[in-house]
């Protein structure tokens, strides 16, 4: 079968774990299916005869409204002229939260069969919707939204792009969760769905990891440094354990900030009274993060912000480090309260750091919920991603055909 793959980011260009696992994905498929990939042209990378980097990138910024239209154009020449020379089975697409969603429109609109990888709330809740370009040629525009939208109306009938256009597809989940909380767009009727829950490419590097704590007790917060991730809760939650609870700990932060994000924990630091107690070690590779899961005593998932399926937890689930984390997204269909991991509440302090003492106070019980939470990602593995999606993609093409 000829599978196109279209994803916004393609290793190694990469931001997060779902650029790895889309390859992990795609190297799979390749064993038995012809398989190219469609990506965005951000980034440096070498030539490749399998993966083309032509679709225009779409930034987050405010001014991408006013480029919007050019790049749908561009990425509509880009999708046909792949369509031609490829003539695809099936068009899977990974990711499009940062390429203009005209390119999997445009698929979609040829009849070839189509399917869905949903990993990203955003993708899954606005797709064709949110798009800077296609929403302007929905229904409902008022006041100088109105004016602007007539204008790129007149200007689409040239690309012909209909968003509001139904078409049949194969939608692959990557939690029950994002299956409960999403309803997709109208324009898009499943004729397939699954859940297949992602996997982590550093599964083999984290499962050898020999756990050593050290005698210090340590937190780790592991992820982009942002508030959406809590991390000024693990900073509170940190002040609250070393002051009502007694337990001196550390907070090993491991992700990347931006220069402003710094400045304010900083301060924060200084306000709470853990300035010495913050131990920033910047972004980390796997040896250098593996080092660091041998060595933290516990794992804080402070996150206030709706996640599908936080690879942080499978990943720390198979360096059996013990897990606190806040109860909300698909987390609790990752890890199971007093099975997997102590959860608490979302944004409630108090409840964080009484958690993080308990782990402390209780290593027996911590280390035997971290030895189930090894059991139940080990099932997560890469090769389960692999052939749960492979035989998605297949039968979605049989119900399509």
């Amino acid at each position: 079968m000829r599978i196109l793959v279209v994803s916004d980011l393609y290793p190694p260009v990469a931001f997060g774990g779902y650029e790895s696992e889309t390859a992990a994905l795609v190297d799979g498929l390749r064993e038995r299916h012809d398989v190219l990939v469609l990506t965005s042209d951000r980034g440096s990378a070498a030539p490749d005869p399998d993966v083309r980097r032509e679709l225009p990138y779409v930034g987050p910024r405010r001014r991408e409204a006013l480029a919007a239209p050019a790049k749908a154009a561009r990425a509509v020449e880009v999708m046909r002229a792949t369509l031609d020379d490829f003539h695809p089975d099936l068009v899977y697409v990974a990711n499009s939260v940062a390429i203009p969603q005209a390119a999997p429109l445009t698929a979609a609109a040829t009849g070839v069969p189509m399917a869905y990888r949903l990993s990203e709330l955003f993708m899954a809740s606005s797709l064709y919707t949110g798009d800077r370009y296609l929403r302007t040629l929905l229904p409902g525009q008022r006041g100088a939204r109105a004016a602007w939208a007539q204008a790129m109306k007149a200007r689409n009938r040239r690309l012909g792009l209909q968003p509001s256009a139904t078409h049949r597809a194969g939608i692959s989940w990557a939690s029950n969760a994002l299956r409960e909380h999403v309803t997709l767009p109208a324009s898009v009727q499943p004729a397939l769905e699954r859940t297949i829950h992602p996997a982590t490419t550093q599964e083999t590097a984290f499962t050898a990891i020999e756990r050593a704590p050290a005698d210090a007790p340590s937190v780790l917060y592991l992820g982009r440094v942002t508030t959406a991730k809590g991390i000024e809760l693990a900073y509170r939650a940190l002040a609250a354990l070393r002051r009502e609870h007694g337990i001196d700990a550390r907070l090993v932060r491991v992700g990347p900030a931006k220069p402003e994000m710094v400045e304010a924990l900083d301060a924060l630091a200084t306000d709470i009274g853990v300035t010495d107690a913050i131990d920033d070690r910047g972004r980390l590779e796997t040896e250098a993060l593996s080092r660091v899961l041998a060595e933290v005593g516990v794992l804080v998932l402070p996150t206030v912000e709706w996640d599908v399926f936080p690879l942080v937890l499978i990943e720390a689930g198979l360096a059996r480090v013990p897990i606190v984390a806040a109860r909300i997204g698909g987390v609790p269909e990752a890890v199971v309260h007093g099975e997997h991991a102590l959860l608490f509440e979302p944004g409630d302090t108090a409840a964080c750091a009484a958690a993080l003492a308990d782990v402390f106070r209780d290593p027996d019980a911590a280390a035997a919920r971290a030895a189930r939470a090894y059991e139940r990602m080990r099932g997560l593995s890469v090769a389960r991603y692999r052939e749960e999606s492979e035989r998605f993609v297949v039968e979605t093409a049989e119900a399509l055909a």
